[in-house]
């Protein structure tokens, strides 16, 4: 019998949090789901906790790669998935009691394309839980579609693109050739925008379905690199050529850009790790994207964008950069 749901996590390196990950899933099993893991070349006992699992329970399986990132393990899972719905989780995180029979009737109650819900944050170092900081409204949700419903999500709220807050119907995927871009961190911000926006219907489960675990030390989000910095410009330029394709209005493209202030605020202290020689030229880049200060609805970055108005973008990205530093020996 076909599954309902496939949820698939990827793995690299993370044999501390692996075992906690998939026991948050597997007490939950309602003879109805497959696990599919897929390991992208760790240096630990990742794989062999993979195997381990797929040897005790028929419904879980496991794969393993040469390390390529993130994307290339998710569409690999996606590749080898059998379910009706695709869940994709991180392996470092976990579900909350409850989750999966939650999930299960909503999609089998409205079989819609795509089903949105919300999550709890875990703080790693403090063991902190948090809920995630919005609500949103079931009707507007499912009576909106499109860029209408892309708009609703991001007004007045910062709406995480994170792809483990979506079960989406596998065969919608597929046709829509929805794949992961290998080869670049902060992917979710590329994928999950255009997996709302071509859904015919979308239900919404007031119900946080997931625990993400916040500022992992050694995350590959969580560390400077130029590859990350390239990545996190390359999410500003998807957005304004994937605005421009699907022909949004003014409106929606700025918003969508406010959405991602946070990041446009790493990008401007990020610099200042760079070499000297290329601080420059990816000051002068940035330049274009100063709107998104002030279209943020957060009262931080409308400040900021009144500094740069009248100190310039240089002293502004240089106090960001201070401020990193003093925050990173704090911790």
């Amino acid at each position: 019998m076909q599954p309902t749901l496939s949820v698939i996590i990827p793995a690299y390196n993370v044999e501390h949090y692996l075992d906690d990950c998939l026991e948050s899933v597997v007490k939950q099993n309602n003879g109805k789901l497959e696990i599919v893991l897929v390991d992208d070349g760790s240096k630990d006992s990742t794989w062999d906790i993979c195997c381990r699992y797929a040897e005790k329970y028929d419904y879980i399986s496991a794969f393993t790669k040469p390390n390529e990132g993130q994307s290339s393990a998710r569409n690999l899972g996606l590749e080898k998935a059998t379910g009706q719905y695709v869940f994709f989780m991180d392996s470092d995180d976990s579900l909350t009691d409850g989750a999966i029979e939650k999930l299960f009737k909503k999609i089998e109650d409205e079989q819609n394309e795509v089903v949105i819900f919300l999550y709890k944050r875990l703080e790693d170092a403090t063991g902190e839980i948090s809920d995630c900081g919005y609500q949103l409204d079931e009707a507007q949700v499912e009576n909106l579609t499109g860029e209408a419903l892309l708009q609703y999500l991001i007004t007045g709220r910062v709406y995480d693109w994170y792809p483990w807050l979506l079960v989406v119907r596998r065969s919608y995927l597929l046709a829509r050739n929805l794949f992961f871009q290998k080869g670049v961190t902060f992917e979710d911000a590329r994928w999950t925008p255009a997996v709302i926006l071509h859904a015919a219907k979308v239900s919404y489960l007031d119900f946080p379905v997931y625990i993400y675990r916040s500022n992992r030390v050694g995350s590959t989000t969580s560390t400077f690199s130029e590859k990350n910095f390239i990545s996190k410009i390359g999410v500003l330029s998807f957005i304004e050529a994937f605005s421009e394709e699907n022909h949004f209005s003014k409106e929606t493209k700025e918003k969508l850009f406010a959405n991602v202030a946070n990041l446009y605020v790493s990008t401007l202290f990020d610099v200042w790790f760079l070499e000297k020689s290329k601080r420059k030229q990816y000051l002068e880049s940035l330049k274009k994207y100063k709107f998104i200060l002030a279209e943020s609805a957060r009262t931080y970055h409308h400040l900021l964008y009144k500094l740069w108005s009248i100190a310039g973008i240089t002293p502004v990205s240089y106090l960001l950069y201070l401020r990193a530093l003093w925050v990173q020996k704090k911790k």
